[in-house]
C-alpha cells in the first residue's frame, strides 16, 4: 500500500474501477460458456457480455455515475443485438470474438456514454463483440476460429438494460446497478 495513502483526500482513496456492459441472455451465456472456459483464461471473471464502456477508474459517487449513465441510456429505445459471425483482432490483440452486426444505436450509446461519463474514448472505432477466446498464439488463431465457428449460430436478442459492473476483491466482476433503456424501471441491485 502507498505509504501516503491515509494522507490523501478521501475522494482520492475511493477510486473504484467500473465498466458498462450489456450481458448476454442466460441461454446465450450458457451456449458459449464451454468455449470461453476452454479458450479464455478470464472466462470466470465476468459473464458473457458486450462492453459499452471499457474499465475505468472513478472517485465519483456511485449514484452520480448511475445518473450520468441514465441520462444517456434513457434516450435509447430498447435495441436488438444481432450476433453473427466470428472475428478477431489479430495481430493487434489476441482476441477471437462473436461479432455483432452493425448497429447505430449501440455505436451511439458507446460514444454517448463516454461523453456522458466525461471519459476519453478508449477506441475511436467501436467494434461491438462478445469475446470468446483470448491469449491465443498467432499460429493457433485459425485452428481456434475453426473450432469455435460451428458453435456460433446467428442469434439476436433485445436489450432492455445496461449494467454498471465493478470487480470484487477476487477480481470477479459483478453488477452494482442495472440501468434500463428508454425509461423502463428495474430495481437497483
Amino acid at each position: 500500500m502507498d505509504e501516503n495513502y491515509f494522507q490523501k483526500p478521501i475522494a482520492d482513496r475511493r477510486r473504484n474501477e467500473y465498466a458498462v456492459v450489456i450481458f448476454l441472455p442466460h441461454h446465450l451465456d450458457e451456449l458459449i460458456a464451454p468455449l470461453r472456459e476452454k479458450y479464455d483464461p478470464l472466462y470466470n471473471l465476468v459473464s458473457a457480455h458486450l462492453t459499452l464502456v471499457f474499465p475505468f477508474y472513478s472517485n465519483r459517487p456511485l449514484e452520480e455515475l448511475v445518473g450520468a449513465i441514465k441520462a444517456v441510456v434513457s434516450r435509447t429505445e430498447p435495441l436488438v443485438v444481432e450476433l453473427d459471425s466470428i472475428g478477431d483482432f489479430y495481430p493487434k490483440s489476441p482476441c477471437i470474438y462473436w461479432s455483432v452486426r452493425s448497429n447505430n444505436s449501440l455505436t451511439d450509446s458507446y460514444y454517448g456514454l463516454y461523453a456522458g461519463l466525461d471519459l476519453p474514448l478508449e477506441l475511436k472505432e467501436y467494434v461491438p463483440h462478445v469475446t470468446i477466446a483470448r491469449e491465443i498464439s498467432n499460429h493457433r488463431v485459425m485452428m481456434v476460429k475453426d473450432a469455435v465457428a460451428s458453435y456460433l449460430p446467428f442469434e439476436k436478442f433485445e436489450v432492455e438494460a445496461v449494467d454498471l459492473i465493478t470487480p470484487l476483491a477476487g477480481r470477479k466482476w459483478v453488477s452494482v446497478r442495472t440501468i434500463p433503456l428508454s425509461g423502463l424501471d428495474f430495481l437497483s441491485l
